[in-house]
């Protein structure tokens, strides 16, 4: 995938916007593992506040993403296996009553293979056997966070700061809610204009409490661009054979999509790597190219960002799978 020879600041970001009624956004485009090109677009908020580089959106599970690249450093210090049973080894009650639990591995749980629930309160169910088919699951990634954090002795938020938010220049990131990620958060806003969303406080019960490696990353464009870069440039610190095995395919999504480990991969060209987040009031995107080293994030304040992002990206990249991945988040959570 290449970006298009192109003036960015002539992209139809604005009309795109208006078209698909977007109140606010950020883009980063990449070029040979480097930002070439960031901007904030409309507002922030129902009053009006212009958008600007530094104001948090929910990335949702682009979130994923940092935390395989987590996992893969674990792996590559020897302090996880990627096929080793999980349940054994975490210090807590079993999250589900099924004997198949205690099968899920850390692969299985990155490539979403596990076979839990999206998300379930405990006991949950199992909806197959580990590793034979594809289901989009946050609480696989949760469930992988607990053992890592164990090992560790810290959050997860604690392991992104020493590892990426600092290294890769992701000044304004953060997996964890405070005052000052209110303060610079984005409103969201649903399909209809409304606000939908305004994030007061840190998410401490239910079934996905933060910091959560399935959600919780609140960030911008041009900041998961830079993390992004590090993974293009220096592998993200892992050897050639652990990064490949993390960007190859490992489980079967749907006739579109395979599943490396933390990435989407499209069939049509198995060297792009995307994820989405979708949560609600936020979509965003995010998508590279591991040979040509170039790519693209968008976030969007709006349940109406699919659209937007999709449209915005077929005309700023060469890429020709879009549609199929359109369809596959459609029907994934």
């Amino acid at each position: 995938m290449k970006i298009l020879n192109t003036s960015f600041d002539t992209l139809p970001v604005k009309e795109l916007m208006e078209k698909h009624g977007i109140p606010g956004c950020t883009l980063a485009v990449i070029r040979e593992g480097e930002v070439v090109y960031s901007n904030a677009y409309g507002v922030r908020n129902e009053q009006g506040t212009p958008m600007a580089e530094g104001v948090l959106f929910e990335c949702a599970s682009l979130t994923k993403s940092l935390f395989a690249l987590l996992a893969m450093q674990e792996v590559q210090a020897g302090k996880i296996d990627l096929d080793a049973p999980i349940a054994p080894l975490l210090k807590e009650e079993p999250w589900s009553n099924d004997p198949r639990f205690m099968t899920i591995t850390p692969r299985q749980c990155l490539s979403h293979g596990t076979g839990l629930p999206n998300w379930q309160a405990k006991p949950m169910d199992m909806h197959f056997d580990p590793g034979t088919r594809y289901s989009y699951s946050g609480e696989g990634y949760f469930l992988l966070q607990k053992l890592i954090e164990q090992i560790e002795g810290k959050n997860m938020n604690e392991l992104f700061k020493e590892r990426f938010y600092g290294k890769y220049g992701m000044e304004s990131s953060t997996a964890y809610w405070t005052p000052a990620v209110g303060a610079a958060f984005s409103v969201g806003f649903a399909k209809d204009g409304a606000v939908r969303k305004v994030r007061n406080s840190r998410r401490v019960s239910g079934n996905a409490p933060e910091p959560n490696a399935a959600w919780s990353l609140y960030s911008y464009a041009a900041d998961y661009a830079r993390f992004l870069c590090g993974v293009m440039t220096d592998r993200g610190g892992l050897s050639e054979a652990v990064f490949a095995e993390m960007t190859k395919a490992q489980n079967n999504a749907d006739g579109n999509v395979d599943w490396g480990l933390g990435f989407g991969i499209p069939k049509a060209d198995p060297n792009v790597l995307w994820h989405w987040g979708d949560n609600d009031g936020f979509k965003s995107f995010a998508i590279w190219d591991k040979t040509t080293r170039e790519g693209a994030v968008v976030t969007t304040n709006s349940d109406n960002g699919m659209e937007f992002y999709m449209e915005l990206l077929k005309g700023l990249t060469d890429g020709t799978f879009f549609d199929g991945i359109a369809a596959f988040i459609r029907g994934a959570e």
